[in-house]
């Protein structure tokens, strides 16, 4: 539009100054300034010249409209004429700044009154731009003929993250028409082929894309209402938008609405997304800012795989969600209104959730859960069977109880292999746009044997039971507000200052103090092939910290439980332990005599290890040199006592902690060593 104004300007000043000047060789005409809303320019310089005035040239120091701006814009036409029916332009060049001299011929027939533009940027490439009039009715055509996509980069607003075509072809027509009140209507309809575009920052861009574009609006003088109507189809290619990812084609979008001056109107919106399903939606936008007042958007049976792989997956890419895999279908109704979320309703059909790394999964859910802003509301959730780090879940139902930002769970009881794990008083909550929840339960007694087979761990024996207080997750941080109490070895582990930082994330960070109170060593030796102990220990673990589940720092000390019992070590548990202290870690009081016994006695065992920095620095009971004259260097790890008594010496002071974990592997592994 701005380059037919001027070029309309141009031909009515030579209209009105032909006549006076035929007889000179040259006709000049000069403006400084034109000003409108939408544009602005600057310089305006015309002439015409050579014989009868067949050479016309245009010039303009600077175009401004709204923020895109042209500098030093030229068009020249060396076959110039004009006759009384007739103003025409051939072998014309239009000079823009920064870009080649495109093709140009334009013809103005006063008779029929139809001006006729046609733009060749090159051969085989046509932007063709009609306009027809008369006294009650105008009508505009463009129609672009293997247009080249790159050639609109020139008129496109400087926009830094706005995505900029490299290639790609255009074909189709644009038409405008109206009456002398203003625009009646507008109708388009494109062709995009091997489309290519990219951002400065390499955020947005696309690949060998394909699509048509069907856009119509027709403006009522009656209300002074615009109603329009798009079809947008993508037919193939790939795009790429930060941080989502589409190939292949097969999406839509298809709107109708009304536009007037204070409201933009949504009536019909629908999304076809290949291999998902469909999205219908309708709003109401508020002028001129574009504020949403109404919206409301519900889809029934998707495909919840291609929809959490494609759209989903990318915004979990720091969580544990993001090695999840999901089958079933699901519908959700969604509806907000004047600013604020009205409800919200989600179904779920047969859909099942596994983690890749197996750390949950969760199979056949089934739910109806409905929210609504003014209202409490109650759920139905059903979960046939899951697993939590291989350990298996036996079926449940949730009893959910929703109110606005508040859900709450009375009482759940989850099957957990032979045993219960009950939750009590679950409460989640949003403040300050994040959420919080909180809950307390009890463990039911569980299988050790069931458990570690589950967990593929070293197997153990007895059962596992225990009380959980206070439990609460607040700012990505699981914390417990009291003491975790387990049993496991016939003895008593308790848990306290327990904080779990990031629990979704993808390296999650522990830090608790655990105790451990008269745990039998009988049993716990004979879990891990260690060599039989009889007798009971303690042991307190400080400071324990892990990072991605992994130990980075702790301070470990383990030492005989107090009370009369039992102390016996057999031969292969002292060469064991002897292993965890180092090379040649023996040192008998009655070394003469250990060849004719199977088990010793002892008075205490005590060991411990300071983890810093992937090294462990190891101790025992006191010095060595308090039992063993000269052996200044050496810590005691179990003190002799009875008869036949043995104390074991460890030597080694500081050792790596993959160097430890690799000891105790090689300990539990089937070695039978003995003693010669």
């Amino acid at each position: 539009m701005m380059r037919n104004l001027l070029i309309g300007i141009l031909l009515v000043t030579i209209m009105l100054g032909y006549s006076a000047f035929a007889a000179n060789s040259r006709v000049s005409l000069s403006i400084d300034d034109i000003h409108s809303p939408v544009f602005n320019v600057k310089e305006i310089r015309a002439s015409l010249s050579g014989q009868q005035l067949s050479q016309l040239e245009f010039r303009v120091g600077e175009i401004a409209v709204q923020e895109k701006i042209w500098r030093n814009v030229k068009l020249s036409c060396t076959k110039f004429q004009l006759t009384d029916r007739l103003i025409g332009c051939s072998g014309g060049r239009i000079h823009l700044s920064n870009s080649a001299p495109l093709a140009v011929e334009f013809h103005l027939n006063l008779y029929e009154n139809v001006l006729e533009i046609e733009i060749k940027p090159t051969a085989n490439e046509s932007w063709r731009f009609s306009l027809h009039w008369n006294e009650n009715y105008w009508r505009n055509t463009l129609t672009i003929a293997n247009g080249q996509a790159v050639h609109v980069v020139q008129w496109l607003p400087d926009m830094e993250t706005m995505p900029v075509p490299g290639k790609g072809r255009v074909n189709g027509n644009v038409k405008i028409s109206g009456n002398m009140d203003g625009i009646a209507r507008v109708a388009a309809e494109l062709l995009i082929d091997d489309l290519a575009f990219s951002d400065r920052n390499g955020l947005r861009a696309g690949e060998n894309v394909n699509m048509t574009i069907n856009w119509s609006a027709e403006h009522s003088s009656r209300n002074n209402q615009w109603q329009w109507q798009s079809e947008i189809n993508w037919l193939a290619g790939e795009i790429f938008w930060q941080p989502l990812f589409f190939s292949d084609g097969g999406y839509s979008l298809n709107l109708t609405g009304v536009l007037s001056e204070n409201n933009i109107n949504l009536n019909n919106g629908k999304i076809v997304l290949h291999d998902i399903g469909e999205l219908d939606f309708s709003g109401v936008l508020a002028r001129p800012g574009n504020n949403l007042i109404d919206f409301n958007l519900h889809a029934t049976s998707l495909e919840l795989s291609t929809l959490f792989d494609q759209i989903l997956r990318p915004f979990l890419r720091s969580t544990a969600f993001s090695e999840m895999n999901v089958i079933g279908r699901g519908s959700f109704a969604w509806r907000y209104h004047q600013g604020e979320n009205k409800s919200f309703v989600l179904d779920l059909h047969d859909v099942s959730l596994a983690d890749r790394r197996e750390r949950f999964a969760f199979y056949r859910v089934n739910a109806h859960i409905p929210w609504q802003a003014n209202s409490a509301t109650i759920a139905d959730i059903s979960i046939l069977s899951g697993q939590v780090l291989r350990v298996p879940l036996g079926a449940v139902r949730v009893p959910l109880e929703i109110n606005q930002s508040e859900l709450r769970i009375p009482q759940l009881v989850l099957p957990v292999l032979d045993g219960k794990l009950k939750l009590e008083n679950f409460i989640a909550s949003q403040q300050d746009k994040n959420w919080h929840w909180q809950f307390n339960g009890e463990l039911l007694p569980v299988s050790m044997e069931k458990l570690t087979r589950a967990l593929q761990i070293q197997q153990m024996h007895g059962t596992i039971s225990g009380v959980i207080p206070k439990v609460s997750y607040v700012n990505s941080i699981v914390a417990v507000d009291g003491t975790l109490l387990f049993k496991i070895f016939d003895g008593m582990v308790t848990a306290n200052n327990l904080k779990l930082i990031e629990p979704l994330g993808l390296v999650p960070h522990l830090a608790v103090d655990l105790a451990m109170k008269n745990l039998d060593l009988d049993l716990l030796t004979r879990t891990f092939s260690f060599g039989n102990i009889q007798g009971r220990i303690d042991m307190e673990m400080q400071n324990l910290e892990l990072a991605g589940w992994q130990p980075v720092k702790f301070d470990a000390k383990l030492s005989s439980s107090a009370g009369s019992y039992p102390r016996r070590i057999s031969q292969a548990a002292v060469q064991n332990i002897s292993a965890l202290g180092g090379a040649s870690a023996v040192a008998a009081i009655q070394r003469s005599f250990l060849r004719f016994f199977e088990e010793f006695s002892y008075s205490e065992i005590g060991w411990q290890c300071f983890l810093r920095n992937n090294v462990c620095r190891m101790d025992g009971i006191e010095p060595a040199s308090i039992l063993v004259k000269f052996e200044s260097k050496g810590y005691v790890i179990v003190k002799g006592g009875g008869i036949p008594a043995i104390t074991v010496i460890g030597y080694n002071r500081n050792v790596g902690w993959q160097e430890l974990i690799n000891r105790l592997k090689r300990i539990t592994q089937g070695n039978d060593p003995v003693i010669q």
